[in-house]
């Protein structure tokens, strides 16, 4: 449709309006024409390769997320699954994440003091968008068309989050510039500050920078955690169970009808609420205001897999897109292109390759040496870790033996394993 429609030549503006549970990135990703950053982010993209690149045929403008400030904390702790299994924080996250304009509509429903705090946890997730209050959906037309905002390059990933607190501000002062054309060193220390233990690094913001307008006006704080030996999933489920509900997308789906009429139902839901909130105060208590997490795993008992950690509000999941780098056989080809083995090789670490752990924490004063910490216990300990990958398999086991012996010895492959994590 999209096709025919700008090959008419009738229309200088199109507005698709997805459906609430659309994940805007994928949509957007069929106008990008360039897919070479694929190998940067993981050789198993959604993007449909067979499929015609609209950027051809048309140009996306802008992004734009509507978010009902009504229903913004309720959803946004919310621990009920939609009917199609989804997490309703995570999908709300994304759709901030992924947008140039937020709109915050039914702004009229809310108080002064509750608008001002939704702005603050949008700002948190998406601090480059421009955000608009409004009523009835009622905005100028030109907030939203036209606009140019949209750059597929701007939109942040992980790895892409990780290399900027890492490198911190690349940029010359004028006063380090003076500093250095005398033959002295740059003034300014603008780096990332990074606190190591024995068994991981925190990457910090550098604490020379001036702060951002988000970061002075909402006291938002960024930082990742890194380690280079796996966690023992035992340890890591504990911890993640102590503070978050983690959403099983393996959950039978509900019929919406069934919904309203299962006592039964209703009271779990009313016990996952509780639950909840309960975690929610003690996640504040022991780590801080975490509003999002997001990044890589490693596990003794999936050693090959890719795993991908992200929490959203009180809801955690855990899955994983494929396996990692170090097993793509493009890596070993002579004839594959060397900027593309770069990138795949960039993470490389002997003797386990770019198996790593690499989370990113975004919230408000966060503890993060609390985080380090309880995240260090939950890797392998010495002990454990000089078993290598044959003890960890028959102390720990191994996903893919799992779902196997649950198809009764039939052959299992990576993709079972995945949706089985």
């Amino acid at each position: 449709q999209i096709y025919a429609l700008s090959k008419s030549g009738r229309f200088d503006y199109m507005v698709i309006e997805a459906s609430g549970i659309s994940e805007p990135s994928q949509i957007a990703s069929a106008f990008n024409e360039d897919h070479s950053h694929e190998a940067d982010h993981g050789h198993h993209a959604d993007h449909d390769h067979s499929a015609p690149d609209l950027g051809t045929h048309a140009v996306l403008d802008t992004c734009c997320t509507v978010v009902s400030a009504a229903e913004f904390f309720e959803n946004f702790e919310s621990v009920t699954p939609g009917s199609n299994k989804e997490s309703w924080p995570r999908l709300m996250v994304e759709q901030i994440e992924y947008a140039n304009v937020i709109i915050v509509n039914k702004a009229d429903l809310v108080s002064k003091a509750q608008l001002a705090q939704i702005e603050k946890h949008v700002c948190v997730l998406n601090p480059s968008a421009k955000v608009i209050t409004a009523q009835n959906s009622s905005i100028n037309v030109s907030e939203v068309v036209n606009t140019g905002l949209y750059d597929a390059s701007s939109f942040k990933s992980i790895v892409d989050m990780v290399e900027e607190l890492e490198l911190g501000d690349t940029t010359t002062s004028d006063c380090c510039a003076e500093s250095i054309a005398r033959g002295e060193k740059a003034c300014c220390s603008k780096k990332s500050r990074t606190i190591k233990t024995f068994l991981s690094e925190v990457i910090l913001g550098s604490a020379t920078l001036p702060k951002t307008r988000h970061e002075t006006r909402f006291g938002i704080t960024s930082f990742c955690y890194k380690a280079r030996r796996p966690f023992n999933p035992g340890r890591l489920m504990k911890f993640v169970d102590k503070y978050f509900v983690v959403v099983d997308s393996k959950e039978e789906e509900v019929d919406g009808d069934d919904r309203d009429d299962d006592p039964q139902l209703e009271e779990w839901i009313k016990g996952q609420q509780a639950e909840a909130k309960s975690k929610q105060a003690l996640r504040a208590k022991d780590l801080g205001v975490v509003l999002r997490s997001k990044g890589f795993i490693w596990t003794a008992h999936s050693h090959d897999l890719m795993g991908t950690l992200g929490s959203a509000g009180n809801t955690l999941t855990i899955t994983s897109d494929g396996t990692w780098h170090c097993l793509d056989a493009r890596v070993y080809d002579d004839d594959c292109d060397r900027e593309v083995q770069r990138k795949l090789k960039k993470d490389f670490k002997a003797p386990w390759g770019d198996r790593r752990q690499e989370i990113v924490f975004i919230g408000l004063e966060m503890k993060h040496k609390a985080i380090q910490e309880a995240l260090d216990d939950c890797l392998l300990d010495d002990d454990e870790f000089s078993l290598g990958l044959d003890g960890w398999k028959a102390t720990m086991g191994d996903m893919f033996l799992f779902k196997e012996a649950r198809n009764n010895g039939s052959d299992s492959d990576e993709e079972d394993a995945m949706e089985d994590w």
